[in-house]
């Protein structure tokens, strides 16, 4: 009986040391998983922190968004009637008031009935204009766009 006694506790001892063995191994899984889990989430977070501390948003949020589509110019250059595009019937065209800046562009004059100005047009009078530009869909006539007056200046 003795013997079976200990067959038995053998058996039991056996069993509780397997158990025992595969609650290890679940807990040692179940770290693994809670530690990498973890370590993601560290990551995520500092990821998400260092993109908030370099302006990230807001970089984001400029791409995102319309350009403006106004903007206030002072521009110089000298007045003169606007070149045709090429393709346009330059014959067919009556005289658009521009003004063409030192690094060759075109704009185009709102507001520019003021007969000084009207004058200026094809001299070499320099002219200091400010005001509002604004984008052009323009078929017609070359120009970066459009400055609807505000103020301008000939200049000495």
């Amino acid at each position: 009986m003795a013997a079976r006694c200990s067959d038995r506790n053998f058996q039991k001892s056996r069993l509780t040391l397997l158990a025992n063995t595969h609650i290890v191994a679940i807990i040692f899984i179940m770290s693994r998983k809670k530690l990498i889990a973890i370590i993601a989430l560290v990551v995520v977070i500092g990821a998400t922190a260092s993109f908030y501390m370099i302006g990230g948003v807001e970089k984001v949020k400029a791409a995102f968004q319309p350009k403006n589509q106004q903007e206030t110019v002072s521009l110089e250059g000298t007045v003169l009637c606007l070149p045709a595009k090429e393709g346009a019937d330059a014959s067919a065209l009556s005289c658009a008031m521009g003004l063409k800046t030192a690094d060759g562009k075109y704009y185009g004059l709102g507001n520019s009935s003021n007969t000084k100005l009207s004058e200026a047009a094809g001299t070499d009078a320099k002219v200091k204009v400010s005001g509002v530009l604004q984008p052009s869909a323009n078929d017609t006539y070359q120009m970066e766009g459009i400055v609807t007056i505000s103020h301008f200046d000939f200049s000495k």
